[in-house]
């Protein structure tokens, strides 16, 4: 399933693509910031506004280690590493965003705050026990069949104390997702979980869960807004998803809107904590 997943999220070019939508823009590689990119490379719902509240919620300090799981091109981890000054560590199982979000790292002067590598989310032992002080993972758990070693792996990386943030996209009882999704292309690749599971495997892997929101209600706000912008452009935008998702992007933005107004799909968020 890993080959599947990796070849779905396989992004040839993406890095000359990004480089000639920046031109567009009149920038240039040394003067990038990571507002420029976020258009492109905060891969989930909400985008930088809700990375941001992210940041906020996981109260990390400088000299902190965080874990970001399933990183994709590392926007989120960039703007972490930006705003509290503390080291992140991605991992993600696309080769092609990790070696797209180094070379973001070093334009936008954040390689030595943010390493990505190259791994299997579910198998995080080579990392090392209780070394990260924080950790989240955005919009990743779609892609997760054995979402209770997932989060076991985490939770063995994680310090004691530590705070752990899920953003992902769940599944609705009794309902269906309608595909091409940006997770998956048929739901053969595609592991959506409710709510009240997702919260069974937190519990599971041993973790303190403080709060826990339903966030469909902006999810769908934020995607009206994204697509009712590109609707009026006349052409595609220097810099956004299509980028990545390619020319399916058409096809596929719309059916994410469908399944979130549809009640097809739901945004959830999750805060916990490893017990010290």
């Amino acid at each position: 399933m890993n080959e599947a997943i990796q070849q779905h999220y396989a992004a040839p070019g993406l890095l000359d693509r990004i480089t000639q939508g920046l031109a567009k823009m009149g920038k240039a590689r040394d003067r990038v910031t990571i507002d420029d990119l976020g258009a492109v490379d905060e891969f989930h719902l909400g985008g930088a506004q809700v990375t941001i509240e992210l940041i906020d919620r996981l109260g990390v300090t400088p000299d902190m280690h965080v874990l970001d799981v399933g990183s994709g091109l590392g926007g989120p981890a960039r703007r972490l590493a930006e705003t509290t000054g503390c080291r992140v560590t991605g991992v993600d199982l696309s080769a092609d965003f990790c070696e797209t979000g180094g070379a973001l790292n070093a334009w936008t002067g954040l390689a030595d705050k943010v390493t990505l590598v190259q791994g299997d989310g579910t198998n995080l032992s080579t990392l090392g026990a209780a070394l990260f002080d924080a950790a989240w993972t955005l919009h990743v758990g779609m892609n997760i069949a054995d979402k209770l070693a997932f989060y076991n792996g985490i939770f063995s990386v994680l310090k004691p104390g530590g705070r752990f943030l899920v953003y992902d996209v769940l599944a609705v009882d009794g309902r269906e997702a309608l595909y091409p999704a940006p997770w998956a292309r048929d739901p053969k690749a595609s592991f959506l979980c409710t709510q009240s599971r997702l919260r069974d495997h937190l519990d599971g892997a041993g973790f303190v869960v403080d709060d826990a929101q339903d966030r469909s209600v902006s999810g769908l706000a934020f995607l009206d807004k994204g697509l009712e912008k590109i609707a009026s452009m006349p052409s595609p935008p220097p810099l956004g998803l299509h980028l990545v998702l390619g020319p399916s992007a058409g096809e596929i933005l719309p059916l994410v809107r469908r399944n979130l107004a549809e009640g097809r799909v739901a945004v959830g968020l999750f805060a916990c904590h490893k017990p010290a």
